[in-house]
């Protein structure tokens, strides 16, 4: 029996293995002769957010954890075909104009949080953007 083991493991079709190198280049190219050092520059990934933050007067003003997180539980666009867009906007206002807060206008907590209810390929294309091309 244990000979009949050997050969039915020995006789599967093994997938060709594939590079992990290989895999993050079709989701990230990476330029050709790039570096090391030209890693350390900074380039379109320089963290500076796609969305500008207009100022906010108020000294004391910190956004609650507790909206962050029910952002990221209940109102998650991931740009998947199944997700409509237009309903994941609507469901995030509605949530986030539940907060208020004194001297901040609605529109800095709406840029400051938008971020945090995207992920996947909705990140990826609002990392994608030009620095503070977003705006209320």
């Amino acid at each position: 029996m244990e000979n009949q083991e050997v050969e039915n493991i020995n006789s599967r079709e093994v997938p060709p293995s594939v590079e992990i190198e290989d895999q993050f280049d079709e989701v990230a190219p990476r330029p050709a002769n790039k570096i090391l050092r030209d890693y350390a520059r900074l380039d379109r990934f320089n963290c500076e957010s796609s969305v500008r933050k207009p100022p906010v007067a108020a000294n004391n003003f910190e956004i609650r954890t507790g909206l962050i997180q029910t952002i990221q539980q209940s109102c998650i666009f991931t740009g998947d075909a199944s997700e409509d867009p237009h309903s994941h906007l609507i469901d995030f206002l509605e949530l986030v104009e539940t907060d208020k807060y004194n001297g901040v206008p609605p529109e800095a907590i709406k840029l400051r949080l938008f971020p945090f209810s995207l992920k996947g390929e909705a990140k990826t294309w609002l990392r994608s953007l030009p620095q503070g091309s977003i705006t209320a």
